[in-house]
């Protein structure tokens, strides 16, 4: 590890938030809106699964963190240590390195992890650009025995990117049949009372998570109950990232309402001129206007008048995000082994790493052994 870096296993809630502020700017840095610590730390706080450990690496050079891998470590049942990024719920949290530094930070993240207890026998680092060395470069700071790095998952990311255009150069963009459903849908919604309003500050946010909540399960039942369910620790998360970043507009609801009734709301994300719509949910009951339609667009004219450059929809190409953009860039997740047997599933991977070693060379020894011998025994 370069001399200049600092890299710790950071296990518990109090010291991650004097480390917070640090870690907040350089998720703004890297533009990377869902990796930054008001969703870890609230996750961490009101979600995390009974038995697991929370597990941050932080790489700091001098006073500057340059360096974040929020990693929760939880025991599989066939007794691997298996460490994965924090925040499920938010898909797509990634390890954070400064952009011009990614060699030698990784490396020192990848050297922090072999040190730490319980070692991690398998790492999962998600959500990277395609084509991203920063498992690689981990996996090299790995002190020997080496982990392996598995092929990497890929997966498409909806993307819009806004330019100088703003929102009305991203309409001009669609078709206009495009333009037209959105017109009509929003003309009549606010026929009918209906307004987008949208809310960054705790209390705004905060008294709309029961609506939400219905919503977003409606529309999750819909779906044959497929996503996350908006429990009360998906609540509690929700409540402690809005009172955390309060006031700043990085965390909004988007929302159709009137008066006594919210038919349509969206979370959005903002790091770095970047948005990113996190869940959403609508009422079936006014289906015939769109409002799920209508709330997206609406999103992406809000973080068009804030300032954002960019807006995205996460992962996945389905047709809904189609609609709204043709422009998907690869992302990938990939996995680092630590026991290095291939395939790891097999019964002898299973055992503890030590007993490994121990029966190698036990059979080690036996080969060594004259044939009469070793017939007696039943080895041969």
């Amino acid at each position: 590890m370069p001399d200049a870096l600092s890299a710790t296993v950071v296990t518990d809630l109090d010291a991650l938030e004097k480390v917070a502020p640090g870690w907040d700017a350089l998720a703004v840095r890297c533009r990377r809106p869902r990796s930054a610590p008001a969703f870890s730390l609230a996750w961490y706080r009101h979600a995390l699964a009974p038995g697991a450990h929370i597990r941050v690496v932080v790489v700091t050079d001098g006073d500057e963190v340059v360096g974040v891998a929020p990693f929760y470590a939880l025991r599989t049942t066939f007794g691997f240590y298996q460490y994965n990024l924090a925040v499920p719920i938010l898909f797509g949290v990634e390890p954070l390195v400064s952009p011009d530094r990614e060699q030698e930070v990784a490396s020192a993240m990848g050297h922090a992890l072999a040190q730490t207890k319980p070692v991690p026998d398998l790492v999962f680092v998600d959500s990277l650009p395609a084509g991203s060395l920063l498992p690689a470069h981990m996996q090299q700071g790995w002190p020997h025995p080496d982990p392996v790095l598995v092929s990497p998952h890929s997966f498409p990311w909806s993307r819009i990117e806004l330019g100088d255009g703003g929102f009305e150069g991203f309409l001009n963009g669609r078709s206009s049949h495009f333009r037209k459903h959105f017109r009509s849908s929003y003309r009549k919604l606010v026929a009918a009372g209906f307004e987008r309003r949208t809310w960054s500050d705790s209390d705004g946010i905060s008294e709309r998570v029961p609506d939400f909540r219905r919503l977003y399960e409606a529309r999750r039942e819909g779906r044959d109950g497929n996503g996350p369910p908006f429990d009360d620790a998906f609540a509690a998360v929700v409540v402690d990232a809005a009172d955390r970043l309060s006031g700043t507009g990085r965390f909004r609801m988007v929302t159709i309402e009137r008066p006594g009734e919210i038919i349509a709301a969206v979370l959005v994300v903002r790091a770095g001129g970047v948005a990113s719509a996190w869940y959403m949910g609508f009422d079936d009951t006014w289906a015939d206007l769109s409002p799920s339609f209508v709330s997206v667009v609406l999103c992406i004219e809000d973080a068009a008048e804030v300032g954002d450059t960019t807006f995205d929809l996460g992962a996945g190409a389905y047709n809904h995000k189609n609609r709204l953009t043709s422009d998907a860039p690869i992302f990938q997740s990939s996995l680092l082994v630590r026991r290095g047997l291939f395939p790891f599933h097999t019964p002898a991977q299973l055992l503890p790493f030590g007993a490994r070693q121990s029966v190698g060379r036990a059979l080690g020894r036996m080969k060594q052994l004259p044939k009469s011998v070793a017939a007696k025994a039943g080895i041969v």
